[in-house]
């Protein structure tokens, strides 16, 4: 119907404001890099890396994951990995966002896509804890390939970084070596202690 229609497209226009979400790590330019672009990476990195994830996969439900789990920012904005505090209510605060911004849509949609941002949160199947993987893995490769050598300003250890990175570890033994890879390149250029 044009009112379903309709409400797709104020959707559309809604989720707009996810471009405007900045996040922590930077870009080749200098900027920081907005949680839509970091969404996009995530979803073609889900792509190329899918054939070392043992598990068979969906990919598009894997793709569609990636492309909305950051929709929860628009109204809870980014909460850094490494800010445990606010961490604990992150999960609280972007559903209360997802709700705003999704219930846009004609009812059935809604809840389909919100069913999905919460299997990717939750990791409760295949494809959510694959995703979840990719999200943790993207930000490493992207702050290896920005950040200037030795730029460090928060004293991040490499122990912090292997904490939170560490799940990996039973998903995927390729993806593992190659975060393990990913920090210790970080750490011979300067970025972790």
């Amino acid at each position: 119907t044009m009112s379903n229609l309709n409400q797709a497209v104020d959707f559309i226009k809604e989720i707009e404001k996810l471009k405007t979400v900045t996040r922590f790590n930077r870009t080749l330019d200098g900027r920081f890099e907005n949680s839509a672009e970091h969404s996009w990476q995530g979803a073609i990195a889900a792509m190329v890396l899918q054939d070392y994830y043992p598990e068979k996969l969906n990919m598009e439900k894997v793709i569609s994951m990636l492309l909305i789990h950051d929709l929860g920012e628009i109204y809870a904005g980014d909460t850094w990995v490494f800010d445990d505090k606010n961490k604990v209510h992150s999960h609280d605060r972007e559903l209360l966002s997802i709700e705003r911004t999704m219930s846009i849509l004609p009812e059935e949609k809604y809840l389909n896509m919100k069913n999905l941002w919460l299997e990717f949160e939750k990791g409760q199947s295949a494809e959510a804890r694959f995703a979840r993987v990719i999200d943790a893995l993207v930000p490493l490769i992207n702050h290896l390939e920005v950040s200037e050598c030795n730029y460090n300003p928060d004293n991040i250890s490499v122990d912090m970084v292997l904490e939170k990175k560490k799940f990996i570890k039973a998903e995927s033994e390729e993806l593992w070596k190659l975060t393990e890879e990913l920090i210790q390149e970080s750490v011979e250029k300067g970025l972790y202690f």
